[in-house]
């Protein structure tokens, strides 16, 4: 099992074929299974952001938290919180579509939503509006995302090739 913690003032950025999954600081991060078809996350505390650019009818796409496990339905942005005591797990969906399950109970989440779950033997959910209220993770990953949208290399290369957005010369 691959295990990743970003410390006080870290950032981290991970790149995988059809999708990028970004670390903001105080963040705990392991890999539970990843293959051609299964990508299982495990997100102990801190923010992640995932960004899914392609999601196959055969593949799956989990993050799971110490009181829910979050499936991808469709390509999208997602952005993940847990709280240190890991009671707690709030989703954020700018774009795409999920499902949350635990404490015995499921509940889809969609574009647009921000969600608050929290409880681990029994979930209870809070909704609120998205907003546009960035913090400086959101900040440096959209500058992230320009920079590959934007990439030269992107119309010659496919995006599935990492590391096809850095320039050279």
């Amino acid at each position: 099992m691959t295990r990743l913690w970003s410390d006080n003032a870290g950032r981290v950025e991970l790149q995988l074929d059809g999708s990028l999954i970004r670390l903001s600081n105080n963040t705990g991060f392991s890999f539970l299974n990843l293959s051609d078809n299964v990508t299982q996350i495990q997100l102990t505390a801190g923010t992640l952001l995932v960004r899914v650019r392609r999601l196959d009818d055969n593949e799956t796409y989990e993050i799971d938290t110490p009181n829910l496990a979050f499936s991808v339905l469709r390509p999208g942005l997602y952005r993940i919180s847990v709280n240190e005591a890991g009671d707690s797990t709030a989703i954020k969906i700018r774009s795409g579509q999920g499902e949350v399950t635990g404490g015995g109970a499921a509940y889809t989440v969609h574009a647009n939503d921000y969600d608050t779950f929290s409880g681990t033997d029994q979930l209870s959910a809070n909704s609120e509006n998205y907003g546009n209220d960035e913090d400086p993770f959101d900040s440096w990953a959209a500058n992230r995302d320009r920079r590959w949208q934007n990439s030269n290399s992107a119309h010659y290369v496919s995006a599935d090739v990492v590391g096809y957005e850095e320039r050279c010369g």
